[in-house]
């Protein structure tokens, strides 16, 4: 399990199980980390540095989204500059800045609670399992998912 949730049937690398891991809800809907997964398939994955930003900076603009009410398979068309253009038709004035500044304000006060209820990124346990099963990016490496979990920044 991931913070206490069952894993999602996704097993397509270490992203995946970073992002289930690093997640406000602990689901493959929080960050896309098996995005990043499918994109690196048959090439190089990001370091672990570069993968705990990209899920933070995904998982961060989804809290934008999911506040609008924007289904999460539209993510690619609803881009930070078509988003603020439409929320000023409605007479919000946001920069894609000032948004993406809120969506991260939003994810920490998610884990401002988890933390407050006893979550600790650092001591979550990762299953075992995950790294004795080939994923459609070959084995994935215990390392590199402890790197990248460290590097998480909230």
């Amino acid at each position: 399990s991931f913070g206490k949730n069952e894993m999602p049937g996704y097993h397509t690398g270490p992203a995946a199980y970073v992002g289930y891991l690093a997640g406000a809800r602990h689901s493959h809907l929080d960050n896309a980390g098996y995005s990043i997964d499918q994109k690196a398939f048959k090439h190089e994955l990001p370091s672990p540095e570069i993968l705990a930003q990209q899920i933070v900076a995904e998982e961060s603009w989804r809290q934008i989204l999911s506040s609008l009410v924007i289904c999460f398979f539209a993510r690619n068309i609803y881009k930070e500059d078509i988003v603020a253009e439409a929320l000023e038709q409605t007479g919000f004035s946001f920069s894609p800045e000032q948004l993406h500044n809120l969506g991260r304000r939003i994810l920490r006060q998610k884990y401002d609670f988890k933390e407050r209820e006893g979550f600790r990124l650092q001591e979550e346990r990762i299953p075992q399992r995950i790294f004795d099963t080939p994923s459609t990016n070959g084995m994935i490496d215990p390392a590199y998912v402890e790197a990248a979990i460290k590097a998480i920044r909230i």
